[in-house]
């Protein structure tokens, strides 16, 4: 039992990391049934190309957008980036003009929801690449490929542009010539250099967007422990006690309608309180969260109000 709570410690501390490793290989997997079963070479010049970019950038288009649409952060930050507020008198929306608080939903929203949002598609994009039956079909339906072949490897064959673009078709027939056995593997190279090349490239700024924050943050490493603590423990508290004056409201409106009686009112917030800690905050805030900022804000003038009260 002892190794069990480990182990389960474990998956719970590395969660998102296990969560990302298991949709990387989930993805990886679609893509290579996707590459051997549903994607099949038109073998045509028109469609070559196309029909190949299809295959590639479109499925990383919607894990893309399936990405915002599952993350809750992103919920968060779009609830009314671009409502008007009312108190920032000095960068009013209209023609031409963005909000404050829009300008600071698109920065976190560019900044982080959308790398945690490329994660998949960007998966996607480098297992084809690495898989190469994407790009056999694509370049061999490429102008600029077929001529360069033709006045080089192949200049003596007919009608060399047509054949060309059949090749793809021509992997699984044993009597090809060793001139297209060799140029398939060359395409096959060209397409793995590129993807390895591509997860380089998207491995180095997936760290330069991990670690420019903490260059910048005026938080010590275990602030930024704590504050993560934090915030775990705010979002479980409040969670709670959502459910919890929500289930009170619930069923004292419904006892009220029902035995025909008036009890007393359940405490919630404000519409202007539910605004102040819903805001979107700058990294460079102070603040642990925005309700930490909020409070922080509020405990001066309820100081400044309790000292009145006494005076009078």
């Amino acid at each position: 039992m002892k190794r069990f709570n480990i182990f389960l410690g474990l998956l719970t501390k590395h969660h998102r990391a296990l969560g990302m490793s298991f949709l990387s290989l989930l993805i990886a997997g679609g893509e290579s049934l996707f590459s051997n079963v549903v994607f099949q070479c038109p073998c045509n010049a028109t469609w070559n190309l196309p029909y190949s970019l299809f295959f590639v950038l479109v499925p990383a288009l919607v894990l893309f957008l399936l990405g915002y649409l599952l993350s809750s952060k992103a919920k968060h930050m779009m609830t009314g980036c671009w409502a008007e507020d009312q108190k920032d008198t000095s960068d009013k929306p209209g023609p031409g003009k963005c909000s404050r608080r829009a300008k600071r939903c698109c920065k976190i929203v560019c900044s982080q929801i959308t790398w945690s949002a490329s994660v998949a598609p960007f998966t996607w994009i480098a297992v084809a690449l690495l898989g190469g039956n994407y790009y056999e079909c694509g370049v061999s339906g490429s102008v600029w490929m077929q001529k360069s072949l033709c006045s080089t490897v192949l200049e003596q064959m007919f009608n060399c542009s047509e054949k060309v673009v059949q090749m793809p078709c021509q992997k699984t027939n044993p009597t090809k010539s060793e001139e297209i056995q060799g140029i398939l593997k060359m395409f096959r190279a060209h397409s793995q250099m590129i993807g390895w090349g591509s997860v380089a490239v998207i491995m180095f700024f997936f760290m330069l967007a991990k670690f420019c924050p903490l260059f910048s943050s005026q938080f010590t490493f275990l602030q930024l422990k704590f504050q993560k603590i934090y915030k775990k423990e705010e979002k479980k508290m409040l969670t709670t006690e959502l459910k919890r004056h929500a289930t009170e409201l619930a069923q004292r409106n419904v006892k009220c309608f029902f035995e025909n009686v008036f009890l007393d009112s359940v405490k919630i917030p404000g519409s202007d309180e539910w605004k102040k800690i819903s805001v979107v905050i700058d990294f460079t805030d102070p603040a642990y969260t925005v309700l930490h900022e909020y409070l922080n804000k509020q405990s001066p003038e309820r100081q400044d109000d309790h000292q009145r009260s006494v005076s009078h």
